[in-house]
């Protein structure tokens, strides 16, 4: 397994302090945003993100995988994009999010998204990069492991593959699901996303709604089986990025963190999960 940490939630920090955090954290990867807003803009991928690299480098630090916007081959900058990773050797992207417009639309979606995925195959080959369709909870097409399998089967397994989401697809699996669904995609298996979530109570009245909402928490904390995920992937010898995201900021948090707590939690969380690895 390849340890990497989502960029996200360092955004405050430039390339060097970024690269230092990641020193001082014991991680040799960054999963980088290149997005809109993101460390890197699309629009200047040519120029910035050699430099970016450069800057990391110096202090050990390596970009293990990208994180993109990307959904379309003809979007702008979207080849610019791979090309970039492609001569930087950057073997990994994250594809964008596509939305569930609702009930009745999702075979009409489906077979966008599917032509979208054969239109990127090309693109993606001819760079030498790899594309991983992530795995989100709620109202986004993929979904959990399962509904990205059936979107990506027909491509090329060296162009598109997925990009497993431990605490989303526990939450939409929580059970079993998780598990069988990992077992599903194994041999498609790109990459890996590590974050967990527990349900809260929404009590307020104001919220508008009864039930439960989801909040991200630390590893120690959450729904998933980290012990038994942990078997999983060593079971099938999987080496690729597993990306910390240290989502610890904004509404979807349990707490909304400083930059500071977010460092000192992701500490935490690496520590416990790799006191599970090692056993």
């Amino acid at each position: 397994m390849d340890i990497c940490v989502f960029s996200k939630h360092f955004q405050t920090m430039d390339a060097d302090a970024l690269g230092r955090t990641m020193k001082g954290l014991g991680v040799e990867g960054v999963d980088l945003t290149v997005r809109p807003g993101g460390h890197v803009e699309p629009e200047s991928v040519a120029a910035e993100l050699p430099a970016f690299q450069e800057t990391l480098a110096a202090q050990g630090v390596k970009i293990a995988m990208l994180t993109t916007s990307i959904t379309a081959a003809d979007e702008p900058h979207a080849a610019d994009v791979i090309a970039a990773a492609g001569r930087l050797g950057i073997p990994y992207v994250k594809l964008g999010y596509w939305a569930y417009e609702g009930f009745g639309s999702y075979r009409r979606q489906a077979e966008q998204i599917e032509g979208a995925l054969k239109d990127l195959e090309p693109v993606l080959k001819g760079s030498g990069v790899r594309a991983g369709f992530h795995t989100p909870s709620g109202r986004v097409m993929g979904l959990n492991a399962e509904f990205v399998f059936r979107l990506i089967e027909d491509r090329d397994p060296e162009a598109i593959g997925v990009y497993y989401d431990a605490g989303h697809c526990t939450v939409e699996g929580g059970a079993g699901g998780w598990m069988m669904g990992l077992d599903l995609v194994a041999e498609r298996l790109l990459m890996v996303a590590v974050k967990d979530m527990a349900f809260f109570r929404i009590d307020s009245p104001a919220a508008g709604r009864k039930g439960w909402r989801q909040l991200m928490v630390p590893l120690d904390a959450g729904l998933t089986d980290w012990a038994e995920f942990i078997r999983c992937l060593k079971a099938i010898d999987f080496k690729g990025p597993v990306s910390f995201h240290s989502e610890y900021q904004g509404g979807h948090s349990f707490v909304d963190m400083t930059q500071e707590q977010v460092v000192a939690q992701t500490r935490k969380d690496l520590e416990y999960f790799r006191s599970l690895t090692a056993g």
